[in-house]
């Protein structure tokens, strides 16, 4: 009866392994087995055990014909942190195009330049003829009668100017200027808004990554304390280390507090320039592209002296003063002007009924001495703007030759800081491991903690710092927001990736945290030149996927062969 259950679970065992085999069902066993670090060949202790092994895992011709090996391949999918992250940069670019159109200091510089559009509106219309009409009345005695008698009349004329000297070409000029040298104060404008604009995202990125150091290192410090305290228990060591630890700890956690509220501050700001929320987490990283930045020195100030918009806005300046100092001299002459008149007088007290033609000519010579003051003045004010646009030069160049030069030693400071760090985090290693071996104590750990807190949040200062210096740089040069805006120029800033992943005190790539949820982690290191990072367009997370393939060595093999089947990875 044994022999004959035995026989039938050993039938039923090949038939379940060939239908498992035929529909692929073996796949998902195998995954799970290999998961769960279950080996597949199991040794048995008897002669039976291991005769039931070899047939159960020895299937038939048939079944090992149909056998197939499992290929790890990459399957691409978007997860949902990508999906926020994309959603987040496409949101701050809306803002970004919206701040330079709608910020209150870029409306108010734009009306400037509607009302002086208005004003070289009015200057040349002063060509075109110009119409009056007026009444009077009164009382009047009359010549033949020596009666007085009222009247009223009606008056009509039209005027057009034929010479005036010049003066309306330079009223015309000095509106043209006018309204140039407002375009280039509302450049200007739109230039220092998204400066700042974008001043405020580095500063909320700032503290965010500096405040998630601080909350690492209390977290770190927390985790030693724990095992001191055990130590502590256990009498193995004084409870001294154990209450600097404790001071640490909240040394940390204060300083994290106070992170806090700075980067509370800046997302306020933040919301004063983007005009929404942002949720920090997805915030993409900026990165000013390297065809932006100037290549030496020379050229900095070159493209700065070329671009400056300062520089063209009193230059305009310049051209309106003197386009007032020719219309000042314009008024010295005659002028000129055709005139067609008409009054209608019904009881014909004053005028007769009819119409006028004719020509006027006017020349007024005023006091003598209020014409030359007007004109002293003009040529005084061309001066006083000639010698401000060499101050307004001279600045541009200290500008640029300051941003290069903070530029420069931003980057050797950020490189000197990343190295401290990495060496910094050597040696809060080794203290560490020595701490576990029983070989070192807390209070070493504690103090390369320490060592390390301080040089991290120092580097993370370097980072943003130089960020913003080349922000201020290509600004100065012209490339941050071009005269003829190109389409989609800004995303550059966010196309080189999204936020990057600083690693953690451990020296470990720190994991993408849940949207919503506190990253720990430590400030990305080195970002000039610029971070090579995975694009939030691409951002995916690779599962594995199982692709089935036939085993050459599986099908060679004979059948009802005592072999383990094993999955090949």
């Amino acid at each position: 009866m044994a022999g004959t259950l035995l026989h039938l679970q050993k039938s039923w065992r090949r038939q379940w392994w060939t239908a498992a085999c035929a529909f692929g069902l073996a796949a998902p066993s195998a995954v799970s087995a290999q998961t769960d670090g279950v080996a597949t060949a199991v040794t048995a202790a008897t002669a039976e055990s291991t005769e039931l092994a070899a047939e159960a895992s020895a299937p038939p011709v048939d079944a090992i014909q149909g056998s197939r090996e499992l290929e790890l391949l990459l399957a691409p999918q978007l997860s949902p942190r990508s999906l926020a992250g994309e959603a987040a940069q496409k949101q701050l670019l809306t803002a970004l195009y919206a701040m330079l159109s709608e910020y209150p200091d870029v409306r108010k510089a734009r009306s400037a330049v509607d009302a002086a559009g208005n004003d070289v509106s009015t200057a040349k219309n002063a060509r075109w003829p110009s119409l009056k009409i007026g009444t009077s009345s009164g009382n009047a005695s009359l010549a033949q009668s020596q009666k007085r008698e009222s009247y009223t009349a009606v008056n009509a004329e039209v005027r057009l100017s034929l010479l005036d000297g010049g003066a309306i070409d330079a009223g015309i000029r000095s509106a043209e200027s006018t309204e140039a040298a407002q375009g280039s104060a509302l450049y200007s404008t739109r230039q220092n808004v998204l400066l700042e604009g974008l001043t405020a995202l580095l500063e909320l990125h700032r503290f965010d990554t500096k405040a998630r150091i601080a909350a690492e290192s209390a977290d770190i410090i927390g985790q030693l304390a724990r095992v001191e305290e055990r130590r502590a228990e256990l009498g193995a060591v004084g409870r001294n280390d154990l209450r600097q630890a404790a001071s640490r700890r909240a040394s940390a956690l204060a300083q994290q507090h106070a992170l806090q509220s700075q980067r509370m501050d800046a997302q306020a700001r933040f919301v004063r320039y983007f005009n929404y929320t942002p949720s920090v987490t997805a915030l993409p990283q900026l990165q000013i592209p390297s065809n932006w930045m100037p290549v030496d020195e020379a050229a900095a100030l070159q493209a700065s002296e070329l671009q400056s918009s300062e520089l063209k806005e009193i230059a305009h300046v310049i051209e309106r003063a003197q386009a007032e100092v020719d219309r000042s001299k314009a008024q010295r002459w005659p002028t000129l002007s055709a005139v067609v008149a008409h009054t209608r007088d019904p009881k014909s007290v004053l005028y007769n009924d009819g119409t006028r033609y004719g020509l006027e000519l006017n020349w007024n010579f005023g006091n003598g001495f209020e014409l030359r003051d007007r004109i002293l003045k003009a040529l005084n004010e061309l001066q006083a703007q000639q010698a401000q646009q060499e101050a307004v030069r001279r600045q541009v160049h200290e500008a640029a030759a300051a941003a290069w030069g903070r530029w420069q030693a931003g980057r050797d400071r950020e490189m000197q800081l990343s190295d401290a760090v990495r060496e910094a985090r050597g040696a809060f290693e080794g203290y560490r491991r020595l701490l576990q071996v029983g070989r070192g104590s807390l209070s070493q750990v504690l103090d390369a903690q320490l060592d390390m807190q301080r040089l991290m949040l120092d580097e993370a200062d370097a980072i943003y710092d130089q960020r913003i210096n080349a922000l201020r740089l290509v600004r100065t040069t012209g490339q941050l927001l071009p005269t003829e805006l190109p389409p989609h120029w800004l995303d550059q800033l966010f196309a080189q990736g999204a936020r990057p992943l600083p690693p953690s005190s451990s020296g470990t790539p720190a994991v993408p945290p849940v949207p919503g949820s506190v990253e720990p982690g430590t400030a990305p290191t080195n970002p000039s030149p610029p971070v090579s990072t995975i694009s939030v367009a691409t951002a995916q997370r690779l599962p594995l996927q199982l692709a089935p393939r036939l085993d050459p060595v599986m099908l060679a093999a004979p059948p009802y062969q005592d072999m383990r089947y094993a999955v090949r990875w």
